[in-house]
């Protein structure tokens, strides 16, 4: 009898434990998903606004960009210096629409990779026409002394211009 009550216990032991640690897990990808989102929300809004240096500020010194029909893109200098182009560029149009659609989020430990779709629309300043473009990301992502996420890799690929309404 005593036998019983001893592994009995035990295991009632290790259930507890196992579920501490669970629940700690969760409390932990709580808070990176969180954090994760927070990266969402500033890429979308200084997307929309063009504000290209806080975009620079979402990616690790190391980052390395991938876009169709480009060189890689790598470093913190390599990505200034895309911005700055892409800043020029940005003169030319109106962002109407800029969003993601994230289809899976996996977090692990200090990493974490996600991948989706984004859709753009914008209005050429000259003239007035609209374009609207579609794609798919993949992204890895480390979280950052500060407890922040900041994208260290990304793919994008464009599906090209997407149907007009």
């Amino acid at each position: 009898m005593l036998k019983t009550v001893f592994i009995v216990v035990i295991v009632l032991g290790m259930m507890v434990f196992f579920g501490a640690c669970q629940s700690k897990k969760s409390n932990k990808e709580q808070e990176a998903l969180a954090g994760i989102k927070e990266l969402h929300h500033k890429d979308i809004t200084a997307s929309k606004a063009r504000d290209f240096k806080t975009l620079l500020s979402l990616w690790t010194e190391d980052g390395v960009l991938l876009m169709p029909g480009e060189k890689p893109i790598v470093g913190k200098e390599a990505l200034k210096a895309y911005m700055d182009e892409q800043a020029k560029f940005s003169q030319t149009y109106k962002i109407r629409k800029y969003e993601h659609e994230w289809e899976e989020i996996k977090v692990i430990g200090d990493w974490a990779f996600e991948w989706g779709f984004f859709q753009a629309e914008a209005e050429i300043i000259e003239g007035g026409e609209i374009t609207k473009e579609q794609g798919k990301l993949l992204r890895i992502l480390k979280k950052q002394k500060d407890g922040s996420w900041k994208a260290a890799r990304a793919i994008g690929h464009y599906d090209g211009p997407s149907d007009a309404e």
